[in-house]
């Protein structure tokens, strides 16, 4: 028979912050006595009995600890001496491990590490004093944890009963993103007042954990059974045969398959695929149903229930982008969720404010450091709901200039030869369904046109989508796999928050049609910009993949910068240089990441020369030559403003170069040049210099994507110019004038 031990000793259960009341109670319904709630604590009484079945049993506790001595020390000294008053030999023997946690405020000692270190000293000290041999340290699995906590120079030392905190119950396999820890949903799910037999329904569940602590309390199936150990299984006094009866215990009070649903519902495959391992080793998998869908298009399983959700926060994001979401979960419960109640727990509380329904209660948690709020939602019989307007203006979305044909000076002004109507989106009164249905339709049918001709023609990357429907003015470019998706500026009636929805159901539609999920998605944001925040990055993301053009290899980035490494319109213009360079000298000015270059190498150039300002785009240019296989010093790379390079270089009778491509940006301003380049301006300059340097016969390739350029050839001697634009524009794209190219032969 199991030993019982009547005598009782106080304790102490942490917790998170907000989830005191919540542990007490549950504390109270294990037996324990004195118990009073501190801030993240609890304080109690119990037997040994209580301390085993408070580590099996308590769901929104993170450990417990025993105290075992407190002191008053004012120093270093007497820290380490009233460590050493205490008999160590009762807990730990030399041949084991520790390992020590230290707590500390407002106290003598400013640096908490330092303190444990003194603490270990004082222990490892008193065992070699007395038998010549001391314990390990071992941070990760040690055989006693302590806890040392200084509060105003009053020390208390503790015991860790649990070992590894109490959230790891033992069942997360694998985790989703910023997963939701399991004592923190245990203690949320009480929160709601969930009656257990109701059914209850997570619609952004992700890894699962809110739906699996459900299952777990509703079937009455203690957390401590999932678990293989505990802290105060290695202490010297463990009571195994009681340790043994109290697991059976909690077997035997496992209740039978729940009569009622229980279900998560996320976008994610991967996220839904860990769900269910997990609730496979939590014992729960029959109890619980999950299915990939999106929060809008799950369904409620009764008439009435509780719906709890953890939705994204998107700390690291403009509130302005984030808040279309939760815009979209207040129309979702609104028209999808009457008679049920709503718990939406979130670290957003801007965005929080989007949902456009009054929570009739706000609780204050912590999910980490990030301070959030338990919102509760009655949803009662309405009206069909309608997205409201709330301030003015539209947010432009669009990707790189050189890659759909956005001007880099001018907005929406730039759009004047758009091939699609100027109809404002909005005005013909169609429902974003009735948009994404035809924007669906069309995308399948596009796709499977463009892959047909893309196979053909050895192409791996296209222009798939090119605002073909007026009300979806979006350009969409396929990367083996990947979209870039960049929207063109057009008048509408939304407000930012509503054409954010708008947008983002429009991406949506685009993942599930073209079977792209969404983290292969890249939407570029730019907005009219000047000075150097033009080139600022937009993200950190580090996005790369290696995509095949023409049988040869380039990195692209999908998320950091406007553009990708890669302009598809400039792919027929590519292979015209390619066909060109066999034996030819070859310049490529405003470089960029090489492409050209490539092609020119790959062509049979005997030299080539990439000029450009930026060490980003240069390194980059290295890497496409590098990835084939050109390595050859006659492959030069100079980092070099392209007007100061030509004015440098010395006059070589008879010319330096035999092939060039000049493709300047639009407008460009840097920090280590005096003047601004400006391609309308500079033109006339820029090209008079590169045709100084070129052999007789010598063909420049020249290049803009300024929509009212005028090129001044008659300012130009000794050259014929013969506009090719109509021949170089690849037939994926829509808009023929997404850029404008001339050959430039000297004479």
């Amino acid at each position: 028979m199991p030993g019982v031990v009547a005598e009782k000793s106080p304790l102490t259960a942490k917790t998170v912050f907000g989830l005191e009341d919540v542990l007490a109670n549950e504390l109270a319904a294990l037996g324990a006595e004195q118990i009073a709630p501190g801030r993240r604590l609890v304080n109690f009484s119990g037997d040994k009995r209580l301390l085993y079945r408070s580590n099996i049993w308590l769901r929104t506790a993170i450990r417990i600890l025993k105290p075992i001595h407190t002191f008053h020390a004012s120093d270093e000294k007497a820290l380490y001496r009233g460590i050493r008053d205490v008999d160590w030999s009762a807990y730990l023997d030399s041949s084991r491990s520790l390992a020590i946690d230290p707590v500390v405020h407002n106290s003598f000692c400013t640096h908490s590490l330092y303190a444990a270190q003194l603490a270990k000293d004082a222990i490892v000290d008193q065992f070699r004093d007395r038998c010549g041999s001391r314990p390990s340290v071992d941070l990760k699995d040690p055989d006693l944890r302590i806890n040392l906590h200084i509060n105003e120079n009053q020390v208390t030392v503790y015991l860790d009963c649990s070992g590894e905190s109490l959230h790891k119950r033992g069942y997360r396999a694998t985790a989703g993103e910023a997963p939701l820890n399991e004592v923190l949903a245990a203690g949320i799910l009480r929160l709601t007042g969930w009656d257990r037999s109701t059914p209850l329904v997570d619609f952004m569940c992700g890894s699962g954990t809110l739906a699996i602590e459900a299952a777990l309390w509703a079937r009455n199936i203690a957390p401590g059974l999932i678990r293989a150990n505990l802290g105060y299984m290695r202490w010297k006094d463990f009571d195994a045969a009681l340790h043994d009866d109290l697991l059976a215990e909690a077997r035997a009070a496992r209740l039978a398959a729940l009569p009622i649903a229980i279900a998560g519902s996320d976008l994610d495959p991967q996220a839904i695929e860990s769900a269910k391992v997990n609730s496979r080793l939590a014992g729960v998998e029959a109890d619980v149903r999950f299915d990939i869908a999106h929060f809008e298009a799950a369904k409620p399983p009764a008439e009435t229930g509780v719906l709890v959700f953890n939705p994204p926060y998107d700390e690291r994001v403009k509130v302005s982008m984030i808040a279309a979401t939760y815009r979209r979960i207040g129309d979702a419960l609104k028209q999808n969720w009457s008679g049920w109640t709503a718990f939406m727990f979130t670290g957003n509380l801007d965005a929080a404010a989007q949902v456009g329904l009054r929570p009739s209660r706000k609780i204050r948690l912590f999910n980490g450091s990030i301070e959030c709020r338990l919102l509760r939602y009655e949803l009662f019989e309405c009206a069909t709901s309608h997205i409201a307007s709330r301030g003015a203006g539209s947010v432009a979305r669009v990707a790189d200039a050189a890659s759909v044909g956005i001007d880099e000076t001018v907005a929406d002004d730039s759009f004047d030869d758009d091939p699609s109507p100027r109809t404002p989106i909005g005005t013909t009164r169609r429902t974003w369904q009735e948009q994404a249905f035809d924007f669906r339709n069309r995308l399948v049918r596009m796709a499977r046109h463009w892959k047909k001709w893309a196979r053909r023609q050895g192409i791996t990357c296209f222009r798939l989508y090119d605002r073909d429907l007026p009300e979806v003015p979006l350009a969409i470019d396929w990367y083996e796999g990947h979209l870039q998706i960049a929207e063109y500026v057009r008048p509408h009636d939304r407000t930012e928050i509503e054409h954010q929805v708008w947008l983002q159901r429009m991406i949506e539609t685009a993942s599930e049609s073209l079977e792209v999920e969404p983290k292969q998605i890249a939407v570029k944001h730019r907005q009219r910009q000047s000075g150097p925040a033009q080139y600022e990055r937009e993200a950190e993301e580090g996005r790369h993949i290696i995509v095949n053009e023409g049988g040869h290899r380039f990195q692209i980035n999908l998320s950091d910068y406007l553009d990708t490494g890669l302009f598809l319109d400039h792919r027929i213009t590519r292979s015209m240089v390619k066909r060109e360079a066999q034996g030819k000298r070859f310049l490529n000015l405003f470089g960029y990441t090489g492409a050209f270059t490539v092609y020119a190498a790959a062509g049979g150039a005997t030299a080539t020369t990439t000029v450009d300002l930026s060490n980003t785009y240069l390194e980059q240019a290295r890497r496409n030559m590098q990835l084939n296989g050109f390595t050859q010093v006659w492959h030069q790379f100079i980092r070099d403003d392209a007007i100061s390079f030509l004015r440098n270089l010395p006059k070589v009778r008879g010319g330096m170069f035999d092939l060039a491509v000049v493709d300047p940006p639009t407008f460009s301003n840097s920090k280590t040049t005096a003047v601004d380049w400006d391609v309308q301006r500079d033109h006339v300059e820029l090209l008079s210099l590169v045709l100084e340097r070129m052999t007789a016969g010598g063909k420049v390739y020249f290049s803009t994507n300024f929509r009212r350029f005028k090129f001044h050839e008659e300012e130009i001697p000794a050259a014929t110019i013969r506009e090719i634009s109509r021949q170089t524009v690849p037939p994926d794209f829509r808009n023929k004038r997404i850029h404008r190219c001339w050959t430039l032969v000297k004479i």
